[in-house]
């Protein structure tokens, strides 16, 4: 039975880890890992740049990337690894979702609402589970769980550190910043809010902002509004008015410009291009 729950080529694990548990070193895997932290702070460790990680919080780490996590305050850590490979999945299922195909060989942190959290633990239970009174239907089990999840994850999920090109470790105050951004881009976000929000003077926020993600801060706010536009042209039918004002975008000829320079076609045009 254990082999052939290997034999997925996914892996779920679940484990408590004390205050100050760190590895010495980075390492790699041939195979894309999802790191989830369920509850407790680490600093997140990738290709030599750190991330701050609460409770809640997700991130990808592509195949040879290498990584580590150190872990901090006062309490325990409980957090979930999911290990996946690539050719775990249904061939079908990875040719008809390009954008998990891309997710999937990507590195990056993906904020959660709190709904989104829930929907997400309850599938990593379920995962858990089948790990543990593994049977000839397992492998199957957790090849949908997968697909269930990676699903859940796109359509609900918020990529926030992908390609960053920053040039320095994201600190707390601007790592609390992006988090803050990623889940109220909807509304209207402005610099100066955000500067008062973490107590420092706008003109430093924009300057520490831009040398640690490598965008300004209306670079970012936009990045992240196209990203949630763009998704759900994709997986709705809402109108282009309704998707450019539920994106935080103030109408929706600015987010047509805004589109059209980014992807060099009308957003009409991308659902078409899409869908066929």
């Amino acid at each position: 039975m254990e082999s052939n729950y290997n034999q997925s080529g996914i892996y779920i694990d679940k484990k408590m880890r004390r205050p100050s548990f760190g590895m010495d070193y980075d390492h790699t895997h041939n195979y894309c890992e999802i790191y989830y932290l369920k509850s407790g702070a680490c600093t997140y460790t990738v290709n030599r740049r750190s991330f701050h990680l609460r409770k809640g919080d997700l991130f990808i780490v592509k195949a040879g990337d290498a990584h580590r996590s150190y872990y901090e305050g006062t309490s325990n850590s409980e957090r979930i690894v999911i290990s996946c490979e690539l050719n775990a999945l249904p061939e079908t299922f990875m040719e008809a979702h390009e954008d998990i195909c891309n997710m999937l060989s990507s590195t990056m942190k993906v904020v959660l609402s709190e709904g989104l959290r829930h929907k997400i633990e309850n599938i990593f239970e379920q995962m858990l589970s089948e790990t543990q009174t593994p049977d000839d239907y397992t492998s199957d089990f957790m090849r949908l769980l997968m697909m269930s999840f990676l699903l859940t994850l796109q359509r609900g999920g918020v990529f926030v550190h992908e390609h960053p090109e920053g040039s320095m470790d994201i600190s707390s105050d601007i790592e609390q910043a992006i988090n803050y951004i990623a889940l109220n881009y909807a509304y209207p976000v402005t610099l100066d809010e955000l500067a008062e929000e973490f107590s420092l003077c706008p003109s430093y926020f924009s300057k520490k902002f831009k040398a640690q993600t490598g965008s300004t801060f209306k670079e970012y706010l936009n990045y992240i509004r196209m990203k949630q536009a763009t998704q759900m042209l994709i997986t709705t039918d809402d109108s282009i008015t309704k998707i450019a004002l539920s994106c935080g975008f103030n109408s929706s000829n600015y987010f047509k410009d805004c589109f059209r320079k980014k992807h060099e076609m009308s957003p009409r045009a991308f659902r078409e291009i899409y869908k066929q």
